[in-house]
């Protein structure tokens, strides 16, 4: 877990440092230099560590169940639990609506987590080793 000094800072130099941090991020336009950015700014472990948390979001979006979440993402089940009360809670609506507008398709993401990104054979299910030998 990362780290956060117990020393607070002004609410006024918190809000324009976190404005900073938006405005790069939004200069970043194509995926190359986000990326360049995102891997200059955040730890390997702060970077899986957000991955996980919009995969959550978007599997839970898509009515994949929490327990088959928890086995993917090796997550805890308080943790998908806590995800999933946040998007009924309409907290994650920005998330859902950028990732609707990028067509980002689940099934290729969900097949992407349980094969490595196609190294590895899928764990189980007729249905996942069919799928890879169509590909």
């Amino acid at each position: 877990m990362p780290h956060i000094s117990s020393k607070k800072l002004d609410s006024k130099l918190s809000e324009k440092i976190f404005d900073k941090l938006l405005v790069v991020l939004g200069q970043a336009q194509n995926k190359n230099l986000l990326s360049l950015v995102v891997n200059e700014l955040f730890t390997h472990t702060e970077k899986i560590m957000f991955a996980k948390r919009i995969a959550v979001i978007l599997m839970l979006d898509n009515n994949i169940p929490q327990h088959r979440i928890t086995e993917l993402l090796k997550m805890s089940p308080s943790t998908i639990a806590k995800m999933s009360l946040k998007i009924e809670m309409g907290k994650c609506d920005a998330i859902l609506k950028v990732s609707k507008r990028g067509k980002i398709d689940i099934e290729k993401l969900v097949w992407n987590i349980l094969t490595a990104g196609g190294i590895m054979p899928p764990k189980v299910g007729k249905r996942y080793w069919l799928q890879s030998l169509k590909k």
